[in-house]
């Protein structure tokens, strides 16, 4: 189960991790791009967007303090994970 955390915009609601990239489409409107772990919000879901998704292949898939540092994983709501989502063109 997600753990819980306040939202100026949607109250308590689930957690969730973004890349800044993908926190950044939610300022500007631009999509980014939006590869994702699940959409559940029980279980936590992560996203990242195309270029981190690219550095993460190239790496060989797994994440490493070098695309950590790029990736500046940021918390979000599930409410606002999914307004990414949706922006990203993610059906949901």
């Amino acid at each position: 189960m997600s753990a819980m955390i306040e939202c100026a915009e949607h109250g308590s609601s689930n957690a969730s991790f973004v890349c800044t990239h993908v926190r950044q489409s939610l300022i500007d409107n631009v999509a980014r791009g939006f590869c994702y772990s699940s959409l559940d919000p029980d279980v936590e879901p992560c996203a990242w967007c195309d270029h981190c998704d690219q550095m993460l292949t190239n790496g060989g898939g797994d994440w490493n303090e070098e695309l950590e540092a790029v990736a500046k994983i940021k918390l979000l709501c599930s409410s606002c994970f999914m307004k990414a989502a949706r922006l990203n063109g993610v059906a949901t």
